[in-house]
C-alpha cells in the first residue's frame, strides 16, 4: 500500500512540474493575470469542467496577490485589478474566466462595467 501511496504521489508531482513549466512557456513567466513575475504557481480554475477540464486549459499561473485576492473576496484590492482591461483579451479560456468572475465581483467600482460590456463569454464558460 505504501508503494502505492508513493507512485501516486510521484505521478502528481512530475504531473505538476510539467503544467508549471507548460504554463511558464505560455505565460512568459509571469502571471497571467497581471504580469508580475514573483511568487507564481498553478492555480486551478473551478469547475474545471467550466474552463475545458484539468491541466493547462483549467489552469493559469498567477501570482500570490492574485491567488489570495481570487480566493478571498475580503482582500481584494480593486487597483490591483485594473489590469485585467489587458488579461480580458487572452486567448485562453481559464485566464478569460478569472478575469470575468474578478470584474463581475469588482463590478460596484465602476470602471469593471466597461469592461464587463466588452467581455464576450460562452454560457458554458460562465457555471
Amino acid at each position: 500500500m505504501a508503494n502505492l501511496n508513493l507512485n501516486v504521489l510521484l505521478h502528481n508531482q512530475k504531473y505538476n512540474m510539467s503544467l508549471q513549466q507548460d504554463l511558464e512557456i505560455r505565460s512568459g513567466d509571469q502571471c497571467e493575470l497581471c504580469g508580475l513575475k514573483d511568487n507564481l504557481a498553478i492555480y486551478e480554475v473551478k469547475p474545471t469542467s467550466a474552463v475545458g477540464g484539468s491541466g493547462i486549459d483549467g489552469s493559469l499561473l498567477a501570482c500570490e496577490t492574485c491567488r489570495a485576492q481570487i480566493d478571498d473576496s475580503g482582500a481584494i484590492e480593486s487597483n490591483h485589478w485594473r489590469c485585467l482591461n489587458d488579461s480580458m483579451w487572452s486567448e485562453h479560456r481559464a485566464v478569460k474566466v478569472v478575469a470575468w468572475r474578478m470584474l463581475s465581483r469588482l463590478r460596484n467600482e465602476g470602471w469593471p462595467k466597461d469592461l464587463l460590456e466588452m467581455m464576450y463569454m460562452e454560457d458554458d464558460d460562465l457555471r
